[in-house]
């Protein structure tokens, strides 16, 4: 019963353009946040990689429990500072090479056609992804709950302010949140979620949290 199960889920890896609707709505979420996706050449196939602070094993865990079985190697620790009695480390997690994460790197990567190099983009369909399940992960990826002002700061400063707004705009659109879009520094943009919002974005996200980063809302 079992190999006919991991049969089942390696012909559906193989032969399907998308994830599972969880799957596809987590993943999109990670990307719009420090999740990314690698292709080794131009003709080959994609990956899915991110890495995690020390003190996000837990969220690490989560992650990579949901994408088992597109992963061979799970979490692993990546050393960036040895030979020190405080060796420095992350975790990272990385899928495997796969004709099926090919439709979310066309979906958020746009090649530069003179260097060949890829950049990240918020989607121009962003308005027709998101979802509670979208923004619960880009929050635990890249959310960050200000006490002092009791809301939400989004760090989306790797984005144009054009795709900011964008992705504002969808979240506005599609959950009924008002997200302001301020200045962080030079020329980058952050999404803020105010205190008025906070009871409405919860009950719509909090189920969705791995349970260490329900304080990126405040909890």
């Amino acid at each position: 019963m079992l190999d006919t199960i991991k049969i089942k889920i390696l012909n559906y890896m193989e032969n399907s353009n998308t994830l599972p609707k969880y799957l596809h709505d987590v993943l999109i979420g990670l990307m719009l946040g420090d999740g990314y996706l690698y292709k080794t050449s131009q003709t080959s196939n994609s990956r899915f990689e991110m890495s995690f602070g020390t003190d996000r094993v837990s969220f690490a865990e989560w992650v990579g429990n949901l994408f088992k079985d597109y992963s061979s190697t799970g979490i692993i620790k990546v050393y960036y500072k040895k030979g020190t009695p405080f060796s420095k480390f992350n975790y990272r997690f990385k899928t495997k090479t796969l004709p099926i994460f090919n439709f979310y790197h066309d979906l958020f990567y746009i090649k530069n056609e003179v260097t060949l190099k890829y950049k990240k983009l918020v989607p121009s369909n962003i308005n027709s992804l998101m979802n509670p399940v979208v923004l619960a992960y880009l929050i635990m990826s890249d959310g960050n709950f200000d006490k002092s002002r009791n809301r939400i700061r989004i760090y989306t400063n790797s984005y144009s302010k054009v795709e900011v707004e964008r992705l504002a705009k969808s979240i506005q659109s599609n959950l009924d949140i008002y997200v302001g879009v301020m200045h962080d520094r030079k020329d980058q943009w952050i999404l803020t979620i105010g205190a008025l919002q906070l009871d409405k974005l919860r009950d719509l996200v909090k189920s969705h949290f791995e349970p260490s980063m329900l304080y990126r809302i405040g909890i």
